[in-house]
């Protein structure tokens, strides 16, 4: 037991601690063992805890076990069968396609925590296609993430495929057949936060699965090895400011990723002298990941503090200072973000180790409703003048017509109009293609406005007079 404690300790700072990112995935390169593998037996992946069998016969490969054909070891092993380890003195092995259409085989492991729910992930593992005898090779690998553990028992007869969605995998059609490196499986993910199990295997159906020298009852079997699973760390601030003739340094180095920023700097870490929007983008393996920071030069702020602001009544101003300080405002809040709903003069003093801002600006208000007329008479009588209800709006903001609608005294409906032009609203006093006779007659106009993204709908109504 004391061995394989020094194993384990001796992993943990290797692979968990790497490069300063912590990998969810434990025992990554399977190196880790209950006992030494033995020819004879199959689905022996649970011997590399805590990694298990999800589905079908998952197996491992080690050095412990010898080397040579017919063998559960490492180089050498079953049919004549040749690759060292990426790393370690082991791997594992799955079946990923059958030619004759059955279950494959799924490897799981809990990971050593839960997935954060919108946090960016680098995923990866790496693989390799047997070379012994009568190799078949496919595009078929990948692996998906479950909210709790998935173990099924194999059914006679009937091609079995875990219920995830991979959340990395192979690409259609990119045959996996390098049986000398080591091949890189790899992408981005986005958590939901209730993640904590990965599941390595196929996750296509054998139909869907394209595949190269597979001759007869065969499949494709796949070398697995350090799996890893990295939380992408974003920037610490979305927000720095410099005093003035200050530089500061931002950025961070993450994996053994490429670096790009917007300014065209290729290094992890730059030096920022000047205000700015500063993005940068890290490519590992076939993840991008970015992040943005904004520098502010504190002695340059009067274009980001807030001007004098005319308010719709009922509206929120969402006031928001992006400069780090100690806040006093006249109203007695001290923070950096709050919500204006009423008219008034708001000062602020903002206080940090460059110095301190003072700064004042109004809100005034004012009524934002769309102003309707519609004519209380109009004379159809052919003359020229005043023949039509029309219908006018005055509003600074986009609006469209739902229904315009005249009512006789008696309740019926003798006008209708449902198109969204205003100009189509045009009643020329008549019903069934005859005129109405004089008096008075109820309209009603229905629309809408769309005022900072919000649609704001309205039914108003009023009375008209026909003159003859």
């Amino acid at each position: 037991m004391s061995k394989y404690l020094f194993i384990l300790l001796f992993l943990l700072q290797g692979y968990f601690y790497g490069q300063g990112q912590i990998n969810l995935a434990p025992n990554p390169s399977f190196e880790i063992l209950t006992s030494c593998p033995k020819v004879g037996f199959s689905g022996q992946i649970g011997l590399a805890v805590p990694w298990i069998n999800a589905l079908g016969y998952p197996d491992l490969l080690n050095s412990c076990a010898g080397s040579g054909s017919g063998t559960v070891g490492v180089p050498v092993n079953g049919t004549n069968n040749y690759q060292n380890p990426r790393t370690g003195n082991g791997y594992a092995t799955i079946t990923t396609y059958l030619t004759l259409p059955r279950t494959t085989s799924y490897m799981e492991v809990k990971l050593s925590e839960k997935l954060k729910r919108n946090k960016r992930y680098y995923v990866v593992f790496y693989v390799s296609p047997r070379d012994g005898a009568n190799p078949c090779y496919s595009d078929a690998m990948g692996l998906s993430f479950s909210d709790t553990l998935y173990k099924a028992d194999l059914i006679f007869g009937i091609e079995q495929i875990p219920p995830f969605t991979p959340a990395i995998q192979n690409p259609v059609g990119n045959i996996l057949k390098d049986t000398v490196n080591w091949i890189e499986i790899s992408g981005c993910y986005t958590a939901k936060g209730t993640e904590q199990y990965a599941i390595i295997g196929s996750f296509r159906t054998s139909k869907a699965t394209k595949s190269e020298g597979c001759i007869g009852v065969t499949g494709s079997l796949h070398f697995v090895d350090d799996v890893s699973i990295y939380e992408f760390e974003p920037l610490p601030a979305d927000t720095i400011t410099l005093c003035k003739g200050e530089s500061k340094k931002i950025g961070r180095s993450f994996l053994n990723g490429t670096y790009r920023w917007n300014t065209g700097a290729k290094d992890s870490v730059i030096t920022v002298t000047e205000g700015g929007q500063y993005i940068y983008n890290i490519t590992v393996g076939n993840c991008i990941l970015s992040d943005t920071v904004t520098v502010i030069e504190l002695d340059k702020v009067s274009s980001i503090l807030p001007k004098d602001t005319l308010l719709c009544k009922g509206d929120t101003l969402q006031v928001s200072i992006p400069i780090l300080g100690k806040y006093a405002w006249s109203n007695g809040l001290n923070v950096n973000n709050f919500p204006i709903t009423k008219a008034g003069i708001y000062s602020v003093s903002i206080t940090n180790e460059c110095k301190t801002i003072n700064h004042s600006f109004e809100v005034k208000t004012k009524p934002c409703e769309c102003n309707v007329y519609v004519p209380n008479a109009f004379s159809p009588n052919n003359d020229g003048i005043n023949d039509y209800l029309e219908c006018f709006i005055s509003n600074d903001y986009p609006y469209k017509c739902i229904r315009f609608q005249v009512y006789d005294r008696w309740g019926e409906l003798i006008y209708t109009n449902s198109l969204d032009d205003l100009q189509s609203i045009k009643w020329d006093g008549t019903y069934k293609n005859r005129a109405v006779g004089t008096g008075v007659y109820a309209w009603y106009f229905e629309y809408e406005y769309t005022r900072n993204k919000t649609i704001y709908r309205k039914l108003i109504s009023g009375d008209v007079n026909i003159l003859r």
